[in-house]
């Protein structure tokens, strides 16, 4: 019988990566998209949607997730620039740990860096 080796080969290494940080979310806009000019002059776009949760994963907790989405890209921040509240929305991107400095001690936070966005429909009445 064939030994399998318990580590990778350099070749095998090379082919397969061996981190992942991919996030595809698909949901409604709860907060408009928001440009802000931080110091170091970069435009950041800010903007937050929200994930129902499948019907088989609800029980007694929250119906939906929500998630921060940030992107510093020229073309991310022209493509959600008219998303408005209950936009039905698709991003695509990397999860990343930001930590800020606050008055009662600094805080972290997990946000989706977009890399892609698309607009999958308008928002209808009474929807959040």
């Amino acid at each position: 019988m064939p030994r399998i080796p318990s580590v990778p080969s350099a070749a095998t290494a090379r082919r397969v990566p061996a981190h992942r940080n991919e996030v595809v979310l698909a949901g409604r806009v709860t907060a408009e998209p928001s440009v802000r000019e931080l110091p170091s002059g970069e435009h950041l776009v800010t903007w937050r949607i929200s994930v129902a949760r499948p019907p088989s994963d609800v029980r007694r907790g929250p119906q939906a997730d929500p998630f921060t989405c940030v992107s510093f890209r020229p073309d991310i921040r022209e493509a959600v620039r008219g998303w408005r509240i209950g936009d039905l929305v698709q991003v695509s991107g990397a999860l990343r740990r930001r930590y800020r400095r606050a008055a009662r001690g600094g805080g972290g936070t997990v946000e989706v860096e977009a890399t892609g966005v698309r607009s999958i429909g308008a928002g209808e009445a009474g929807t959040p």
